[in-house]
């Protein structure tokens, strides 16, 4: 059994001056990945003394649109991106992972703090999130700083998150025309299903040729990473000189080239190469229809 106090943060500044001085704290909002480590006693979950409960600090709480960016607090739930004017608008290849995401009742409760901060390899938001460049910002009380997610991310299930911070948001620049993205998700079963592997790409297409791709796999690596050498394949190409299934395969040989061969890699080896192809035809078509 895993012992802990309880506490409950009525604000983000009582919240932080408790992070300040205390050791050994977890915070806790949706607790859809915490509360089930914690019944496990999974290793990831030990080694705490207090539970902060932060899931009442309504100011972490909001999707906005701003100048250059979408800004998404970090206790914005799932269901709020999938329902958000706004990212539908500009990002509806985000709310596309977040309809992904467990059941109803994970969406409602499930946040996109906790999905980046848990850093599961197989987490759907964190590939989209990378793909469009999105930049996090952690608070304490000696202040803000900000990480691009690609960098916040050290490992998995481990962050570049100082035990005295707090994820209080993420920023996602808007896009510039000509921009097209596709999410693609392969899981056990339809129904709250964790994914065995999913692909974010986002890649601009201007005069029938590709700038600008972003290729990034998730539960392929050890944690989600943009696949340049992929990446490299396509950018400058016209559409049409595009093979697609050489493209696939180069994806999976740059999966193998991070992780080795395992077990999984065989069916992986496979899975992602038909969703890559997937996605580009996919992104590919819709350019098509918009000429």
């Amino acid at each position: 059994m895993i012992d802990y106090e309880f506490f409950k943060a009525p604000s983000l500044k009582e919240a932080l001056e408790f992070l300040s001085s205390h050791e050994g704290v977890k915070a806790i909002a949706g607790g859809t990945d915490l509360l089930v480590d914690i019944r496990k006693e999974n290793a990831r979950a030990k080694g705490f003394g207090y539970l902060l409960d932060i899931s009442g600090l309504k100011e972490l709480k909001f999707i906005e649109e701003r100048k250059d960016c979408v800004a998404i607090g970090a206790l914005s739930t799932h269901t709020m991106l999938v329902e958000s004017p706004v990212i539908n608008k500009y990002f509806s290849l985000l709310a596309s992972a977040a309809k992904t995401i467990g059941s109803t009742q994970i969406r409602n409760r499930g946040t996109v703090g906790g999905n980046i901060n848990n850093a599961s390899p197989a987490a759907d938001l964190i590939p989209p999130l990378i793909a469009l460049g999105a930049h996090v910002k952690l608070s304490s009380r000696k202040g803000e700083r900000k990480l691009p997610l690609g960098e916040f991310l050290a490992g998995p299930y481990r962050t570049n998150r100082q035990s005295d911070e707090i994820m209080t948001e993420v920023c996602v620049p808007l896009l510039g025309e000509g921009y097209f993205a596709n999410f693609q998700k392969i899981g056990r079963r339809k129904a709250m299903n964790i994914a065995r592997i999913n692909l974010a790409v986002v890649l601009g297409i201007k005069d029938d040729t590709v700038f600008d791709p972003r290729i990034v796999p998730g539960a392929a690596t050890a944690y989600p990473i943009r696949f340049g050498k992929t990446e490299e394949a396509i950018a400058g190409k016209r559409i049409g000189e595009i093979d697609l299934p050489e493209i696939g395969e180069r994806a999976s040989e740059e999966m193998i080239s991070a992780t080795g061969v395992r077990w999984s890699t065989p069916y992986k080896r496979i899975a992602l190469a038909s969703l890559v192809k997937r996605a580009l035809e996919t992104i590919f078509a819709e350019a098509k229809a918009n000429e």
